[in-house]
């Protein structure tokens, strides 16, 4: 195996790895403030529960395959979460300005999308450069 393979397959990882990491501390959050009485928190909560097991699924997947993805692939997917972060974002605005619907539950739900996906677009943009710029 040459080393820009060698390169690629420990970027494949380390993004499974970390995915994975965010999604269980998610978890573990999302279950700690379920159990409080605030309306809020329990909006921020099941973001973060929804959140957790999509990031987990979402890491597990290239390990379970033991596939690789190439780097010209990998680093589009990776732009192409950026914008869909960007999105998520948008959407986490629209949920905290109350826009259609209104109570503390519907702001904690834009506060936990927006807590997740600010996290993956520096993530996703973050390795998206960093592939990028490996070598083939």
């Amino acid at each position: 195996m040459s080393k820009n393979t060698l390169n690629i397959t420990y970027l494949n990882r380390q993004i499974s790895f970390l995915l994975m990491g965010w999604g269980l501390v998610s978890l573990v959050l999302g279950v700690t403030l379920v159990f409080f009485k605030s309306e809020f928190l329990r909006g921020f909560a099941i973001q973060f529960l929804l959140w957790g097991v999509i990031d987990i699924v979402l890491g597990l997947i290239p390990i379970i395959r033991d596939k690789i993805t190439k780097r010209k692939k990998l680093y589009k997917i990776l732009f192409f979460n950026s914008f869909l972060d960007l999105i998520y974002i948008t959407i986490a605005f629209v949920l905290i300005f109350e826009i259609f619907y209104e109570g503390e539950k519907v702001i904690g739900h834009g506060f936990g999308v927006l807590f997740q996906a600010i996290f993956l677009l520096i993530f996703d943009t973050y390795f998206g450069f960093k592939v990028l710029k490996s070598k083939e």
